[in-house]
């Protein structure tokens, strides 16, 4: 059986960036981040409230569908690899699999000044949410790092930069509606390293991994 791009490429990328959510290097910084995007509107009514979340969500889709787009089109060049590309892409997918059960980033977390975007409307608010897109980064690399090559095996700007729309999607979802709430919640349930972080990492890791299994034996049709 082969399976397509709309039946597992996309849930996996929506549920990569819902997992991405989750990363414990970026969960701690959402209330800073959710009171720098809400500050700047919280007097001038719903209506900019609703302008900035938009340019927040225009900001950081624009950042992951270019991330995308531009895998895809070096995958374009790739793709006459055929098979080698898949064993290739396979590999290192189990490979990210493992790295991100066991905590294993690419980069290290860097600082970023969010806070020159506390006011101003929707241009103000894209750029945050251009710059957040920035931390997530490296917070979760290896899931990041598993899209980009299921991005790079579709072969097309199109289907890469949908892959990336549908990762930035299932972070903003969370972001902007119970964000808050969920940070505030998860780090005061536990000491060290809480329970719902070793169970995100094993349904991270299996779905990575599993992708990656279907991929190096050629039952995943990304091309």
């Amino acid at each position: 059986m082969i399976f397509d791009i709309p039946s597992v490429s996309a849930l996996t990328a929506l549920t990569s960036g819902i997992i991405s959510f989750f990363s414990p290097c970026a969960l701690p910084l959402i209330p800073s981040f959710l009171g720098v995007l809400f500050s700047g509107s919280i007097n001038k009514g719903w209506m900019q409230h609703l302008i900035r979340i938009l340019g927040f969500f225009t900001g950081i889709s624009l950042f992951f569908a270019a991330m995308g787009a531009l895998t895809g089109l070096a995958g374009s060049f790739l793709v006459e690899a055929g098979r080698i590309l898949e064993i290739v892409s396979g590999v290192l997918l189990i490979g990210f699999a493992i790295m991100f059960l066991f905590d294993l980033g690419l980069f290290k977390p860097r600082n970023a000044n969010v806070y020159k975007y506390k006011n101003g409307g929707f241009f103000s608010a894209l750029l945050l949410g251009g710059a957040i897109g920035m931390i997530w980064i490296p917070c979760a690399s290896p899931v990041l790092g598993s899209i980009l090559l299921i991005a790079a095996n579709s072969g097309t700007v199109f289907k890469g930069s949908f892959l990336l729309f549908l990762y930035s999607l299932g972070i903003s979802i969370p972001f902007l509606t119970i964000g808050g709430v969920v940070s505030k919640i998860l780090n005061r349930v536990t000491f060290g390293r809480p329970k719902w972080e070793i169970i995100l990492r094993y349904i991270g890791a299996v779905l990575i991994g599993f992708t990656g299994l279907l991929v190096l034996t050629g039952k995943f049709n990304i091309i």
